[in-house]
């Protein structure tokens, strides 16, 4: 009476089992093997019922083949959910492997219904005789439910890293049925009840299993959408390896193959990025029971990064620009007294250099008159030179508007002034200007200068001591080519590829944007910048700049520049 109930218990357990996953579905396409499993038992507890009230040798045929249907195909089954919950990756890939069980045991459960001559079992009286292929079908059912078995102890390993009350229950529930029937074949008492135990067995492994997140397996199940999204997601188990990525995970952290890795090792090389900012967030999987394992979400903060830096940047340079509209207005006042003494030292040298007041002097007063008029002048240039240093440093600390109208751009007075605000506070002078002097284009001033003093203070500043910088001036393939090349050393071959991308940099306390901004004024304004070594010396930096035409007809500047160098 007791085993009978207890077969009624599992009959409703397997009905349960069939009904969950249609009722609710969103638990995954893993609860499949647990239908299959309810059916295939609810088969074996049917048969036995049958069996137990057949009176008739046709009841105990039919009795039999119902049987003989769940004993067929539970140990596949069984085998089945063992591998969804240990290898769902593996699984994901190679599920007609898993189908193979099934065939072997179904093949030789056919003979029931086309077999005459009990190769597998007659069963037309209460005790079955048994043929030659029971034995092969009996070893094969033994060999998949031990496979299943260690796949089961795979997954138990699994969930004793996240939660021990789980991984006790999935013990119990798989040991009950293996002892059931392991007693049955040892000759423990003559009823089998592996029948009975596979009610608890399956509320047990199905807590364990589908509870825990592993039957589900959330990564797999929605990897096609995960897939196509441009975050990062790596998904990884209770110990930190990692299981699943998808493509943007290999990009952001630019490694070929994440698989196996330790979810430490990707967060480094997501972070450690010279040339991306990348923000990674990690979060912990819980399931029912706890924490099953780890995520990894990577966001590619480069672009705001960017437009953050250069915010930034752009209040430095208009803090820059007050304070330079400031020192402008303060040294403007005294220059407009020098400008104005010098006006009157200047004519006073003039009239001493009269002939006829110069004749009259004596000849040690004639030298310190001319001596006189050649200071006035260089002082009148000096005071010029403060003048526009002054007014260049406005206009470089405010961003270029491109929208204005092209206009002519004294190319030989722009390198100049950019090597003058360059080289302050060097002496001597360390930026030599050579090529062909008077080139002109047409376009827009202000980013030119910009770019110019960019690359010239980063030659500065790469040579730690003597600096000589070489800017060279030549037009070529119908524009002009500015060479600026250091005596510093060098930019290493395996960076010269990334030497424009933003944050890159090799100084302590650089932002990284210098060159990739340069890069980008270079490119807005129609040009083109590049980096090398230059043989013998340091780094070398070439701009282009394009010879625009000025309302349809050619650049006068340039016609005149080359005639000049012709």
């Amino acid at each position: 009476m007791l085993f009978e109930f207890g077969i009624y218990c599992s009959l409703a357990v397997a009905g349960w089992l069939c009904l969950n996953p249609i009722s609710d579905p969103n638990k995954g396409r893993g609860t499949r093997a647990f239908a299959v499993f309810g059916v295939i038992a609810s088969a074996w507890c049917i048969g036995e019922l049958m069996a137990r009230h057949a009176t008739r040798p046709e009841d105990f045929v039919i009795a039999r083949r119902v049987f003989f249907l769940g004993a067929a195909g539970l140990p596949p089954a069984w085998f089945w959910i063992a591998v969804r919950a240990a290898s769902p990756a593996w699984f994901e890939k190679r599920p007609w492997l898993v189908g193979l069980a099934f065939v072997e045991p179904l093949l030789i459960y056919s003979c029931l219904y086309w077999d005459h001559s009990v190769r597998f079992v007659a069963w037309d009286t209460p005790v079955p005789s048994h043929g030659p292929w029971f034995l092969y079908f009996i070893t094969h059912q033994h060999l998949v439910t031990a496979a299943g078995a260690y796949y089961f102890a795979r997954a138990g390993m699994r969930l004793g890293r996240s939660s021990l009350p789980t991984l006790l229950t999935l013990v119990v529930g798989v040991a009950l049925p293996l002892a059931a029937n392991f007693a049955h074949y040892v000759g423990f008492g003559q009823t089998d009840w592996t029948v009975v135990a596979l009610g608890p067995a399956g509320i047990l492994i199905w807590l364990a299993i589908v509870h825990s997140g592993f039957a589900s397996n959330l990564p797999i199940d929605r990897n096609e959408v995960i897939e196509q999204l441009d975050v990062g997601v790596i998904v990884a188990d209770i110990g930190g390896r990692i299981l699943s990525v998808n493509a943007a995970a290999e990009s952001l952290t630019d490694l070929a193959d994440l698989r196996d890795r330790s979810l430490v090792e990707a967060i480094a090389a997501a972070e450690g990025r010279a040339d991306a900012v990348i923000e990674s967030r990690q979060l912990d999987l819980r399931g029912r029971v706890g924490v099953i394992g780890h995520a990894l979400v990577l966001t590619d903060r480069t672009e705001t990064e960017v437009t953050r830096r250069q915010l930034e940047l752009k209040g430095r340079l208009e803090a820059i620009g007050s304070l330079t509209a400031g020192i402008a207005h303060e040294i403007n006042n005294p220059l407009c007294y020098v400008q104005a003494n010098l006006s009157m030292f200047e004519a006073a040298a003039k009239e001493l250099a009269a002939p006829e007041v110069r004749a009259e002097l004596e000849p040690f007063l004639r030298e310190l008159v001319d001596d006189l008029q050649i200071m006035a002048m260089e002082t009148q240039e000096g005071v010029e030179r403060i003048r526009v240093l002054v007014q260049r440093l406005g206009s470089f600390s405010r961003s270029p508007d491109l929208s204005l109208s092209t206009q002519p751009v004294d190319l030989e007075k722009c390198v100049r002034q950019a090597a003058a605000v360059a080289s302050v506070g060097r002496s001597p002078d360390p930026i030599e200007v050579r090529g062909t002097m008077g080139l002109s284009i047409v376009g827009h001033e202000t980013p030119v200068f910009q770019i110019l003093v960019n690359l010239m203070l980063n030659a500065v500043q790469a040579c730690s001591a003597d600096p000589e910088i070489v800017v060279a001036m030549n037009a070529e393939d119908g524009g002009v080519k500015i060479r600026i090349e250091d005596n510093g050393p060098g930019i290493p071959e395996e960076l010269l590829a990334r030497i424009f991308d933003p944050f890159y940099t090799t100084k302590a306390t650089g932002t990284g944007l210098g060159l990739s901004l340069s890069y980008e004024l270079a490119r807005r304004i129609g040009g083109r910048l590049e980096a090398a070594n230059a043989e013998g010396r340091g780094a070398a930096f070439e701009l282009w700049l394009p010879d625009m035409l000025l309302n349809g007809e050619s650049n006068p500047h340039r016609a005149d520049a080359r005639s000049s160098a012709a």
